[in-house]
């Protein structure tokens, strides 16, 4: 279909050059716009032979992006080349990779996955706490610190750390120097040091190992362009358009790489929705970024406002969140920050994309007695429409994993056809990781812990009848065997034992388990002459259930593609390039799976978060409670720790950001502070959930809620009650 530009779309395609930033709303086909500027750009040569450079933020949306271009080109007659689409990770790996030892780092640098990253972050956790008893011990919830106790605060530490380090890599704060502005201060807020003294540990492991996390990786990239002017230069020829899709989700190092590569006076396109922005609780990123580019005086702003989504109903309700949110909200910084004020249009007279009819659209609200209730008639109306309607798509919306496996369940019991995208204990993302690690371990056996991580990777999927023996033993073993060749393959006398390190006694089940492992390995080996999916397929055939090799095979075909894509490359940059879309923000495996694809006559169960990008005919929002949507700082906040004093996480991070002078003078405490941005994402999350509908849309909530092993009653969200009146007086 040949792309009409509408207005907003106009001003992105006949961008000239220079900064250009775009807000873009849901549904208003931002995705359509960037594809058309890159070709454009591309058919009018304006690269120069170079290349337009397009950074977005998922893997499958970089597939998506780099098919959608390819196809305009060929529709124009024209070769599939002149443009490059990477991932923020993909793009810092390849500035690294081809330059390893401007920075310092090892010419086969080990890039940790997020696996291999939380293994060396639990190793700091634990040596921190055997050496440092007396400070958790304090911090415990009573005189009497018991087991429980302490594998709690390892759970606390461990969040915390993993907080600081973020934070503190995304300003390229190394450990020492954080300790170092800490000092001596004695803050009531014991946090911030305690995450920096774990990071200080941790990024000792890691540097021994010679690796680098994914955060290490960007600096790196930021580093060696800034200190290097010359190689910064040839960068910039090499990529003179930068086009940033989903910018709202930036993060500091992001948006300092991206700087770099575009250079003072260059031509760099920042593209997303500062009301979309929900991923502040999992990363670095804040919507401020984009906001302030927004801002700025030297770049030009397009507003697409202008979205064929939602039934008008719909829209107005969501733009009613926005206006409500920057105007009447209590808190004044909820009011600045919570949403960039800017309201979606329905589509003109002849546009290829009409919104759905208001006489076609309904909007619910509904009130149940306990959550149990709301489970049944959700699963039971939503089973109603979709053998009703089997034209039709249909979505329910949950806050947390935990409240949709128990919503799973409800939808089994009553008999509905549906798919679930839920993060579930032998997740999507788990097989993957299992499977990387073994193609890591094919791609070089020799490496170092190759062993040991293709062990661990596969204990949880371990196939033989007599158990996987004692993980940490056989990892020790397995660590200190210094020649895995004559392990796995001893010569002719030669006992396998005899390549293990000499300990006093081994156990005749660990024994047994590495001789299984050596087997798998062994078997694995002798099919690497195979194409790359058919070894990964040979992994999974032995290790895998039934009801997880079509995630396998997912795999097997993304990474097949990426071998047609890239004829030059071998294991090696292959087994990178997976692991990094298994590790992506969203993940590969869940964004290759079918049942990301909605459905018509099914239903879609998923969370709010992975919600985003995704549209149906009819969408259920259930757990719309002041739990889940705190109003004000009065409010229960899901995840705090009141005999902590507050949420330790977010009061080191507010601590680090201080310190930086971040923050500014605020007459909110820290805890306070980032009580006001989950009030002001939970309510983006919330217009996220919204604009999914494209003509009916069903808000509910419980007024009792299971809370540990009781049930407990929870307020409705005011911000529920706020729409609930809305639409009431607009229908009188």
């Amino acid at each position: 279909m040949r792309f009409e530009p509408r207005a907003g779309q106009r001003e992105i395609v006949a961008y000239q050059g220079g900064l250009l930033g775009v807000s873009a709303v849901p549904g208003s086909g931002k995705t359509a716009a960037i594809v058309a500027l890159a070709t454009q750009l591309i058919a009018e040569r304006r690269a120069e032979g170079g290349q337009v450079l397009i950074v977005t933020y998922q893997n499958a949306a970089v597939d998506n992006v780099r098919a959608r271009i390819g196809q305009r080109l060929q529709e124009m007659d024209m070769l599939p080349v002149g443009y490059d689409v990477r991932t923020l990770h993909s793009l810092a790996y390849g500035i690294v990779q081809a330059n390893p030892g401007l920075v310092g780092a090892a010419a086969e640098f080990v890039v940790l996955d997020e696996r291999a990253s939380e293994s060396l972050l639990d190793k700091a956790v634990r040596t921190w706490n055997d050496d440092n008893k007396g400070v958790w011990g304090r911090l415990g919830p009573g005189e009497y610190v018991d087991q429980q106790w302490e594998q709690e605060w390892r759970d606390i530490a461990r969040k915390v750390a993993r907080t600081v380090i973020t934070t503190a890599k995304n300003r390229r704060l190394r450990a020492e120097d954080l300790l170092a502005r800490i000092g001596g201060r004695e803050d009531d807020n014991q946090f911030l040091r305690i995450g920096a003294e774990i990071y200080r540990l941790y990024q000792q492991q890691v540097e021994t190992i010679g690796g680098l996390d994914f955060d290490d990786l960007v600096w790196m990239a930021v580093e060696m362009l800034q200190q290097y002017p010359d190689l910064c230069s040839r960068y910039r020829r090499r990529w003179p358009f930068v086009l940033e899709d989903e910018a709202q989700d930036s993060v500091p190092l992001q948006e300092e790489l991206i700087a770099l590569l575009a250079g003072p006076g260059g031509n760099w396109i920042r593209v997303g929705d500062p009301n979309q922005a929900i991923m502040s609780t999992f990363t670095a990123a804040d919507p401020r970024y984009l906001r302030d580019f927004l801002e700025r005086e030297d770049v030009a702003v397009a507003e697409m406002t202008i979205s064929g989504r939602c039934a008008p109903k719909i829209m107005d309700l969501a733009n009613f969140l926005v206006d409500w949110a920057a105007v009447e909200h209590p808190l004044a910084e909820v009011r600045q920050r919570a949403f960039r004020p800017q309201q979606m249009q329905p589509t003109d007279h002849g546009d290829p994309q009409q919104n759905p009819s208001d006489a076609d659209s309904i909007v619910w609200f509904r009130e149940y007695n306990n959550r149990h209730d709301e489970f049944d008639s959700i699963a039971r109306r939503a089973k109603g429409f979709a053998e009703r309607y089997p034209s039709l798509t249909v979505a329910v919306l949950v806050p947390t994993n935990r409240i949709g496996y128990d919503m799973a369940e409800r939808l089994r019991q009553a008999g509905a056809d549906f798919d679930e995208v839920l993060q579930s204990p032998r997740s999507a993302r788990r097989v993957g990781e299992a499977l990387c690690t073994v193609l890591e371990f094919l791609s070089d056996p020799l490496g170092r812990n190759r062993l040991e991580r293709s062990y661990r990777a596969l204990v949880g999927f371990w196939p033989g009848p007599s158990g996987p023996g004692n993980e940490e033993a056989v990892a020790m073993l397995l660590r200190s065997c210094y020649r895995p060749e004559a392990l796995l393959y001893p010569e002719a006398g030669q006992r396998m034992e005899a390549a293990l390190p000499p300990v006093e006694h081994i156990e005749p089940q660990d024994l047994e388990a590495i001789d299984l492992l050596c087997g798998y390995l062994r078997r694995w080996l002798r099919a690497v002459a195979l194409p790359v999916d058919q070894i990964l397929m040979t992994v999974a055939q032995d290790l895998l259930q039934e009801e997880d090799m079509a995630r396998a095979q997912q795999l097997a075909i993304y990474v097949r593609t990426r071998a047609d894509q890239n004829a030059d490359w071998q294991l090696p940059e292959l087994v990178r390039e997976l692991s990094e879309a298994v590790q992506g923000r969203a993940g590969v495996l869940a964004e290759a799976d079918n049942a990301l694809t909605p459905q018509p006559g099914r239903i879609f169960l998923t969370t709010m978060h992975k919600a985003k990008g995704m549209e149906w005919d009819l969408v259920y929002v259930m757990g719309v409670d002041g739990d889940w949507f705190p109003h004000d700082l009065d409010a229960r906040f899901l995840g705090e720790y009141e005999f902590l004093g507050g949420d330790p996480c977010e009061d080191a991070k507010a601590e680090l950001l201080d310190l930086l002078g971040e923050i500014g003078s605020s007459r909110l405490s820290a805890t306070d502070r980032s009580h006001a941005e989950v009030i002001a994402e939970r309510l983006r999350l919330l217009y996220v959930a919204i604009t999914r509908a494209r003509r009916y849309l069903v808000l509910s909530w419980s007024r009792q809620i299971p809370r540990a092993t009781r049930t407990q009653p929870v307020p409705m969200a005011e911000v529920f009650r706020q729409l609930q009146l809305y639409c009431e007086q607009r229908s009188r």
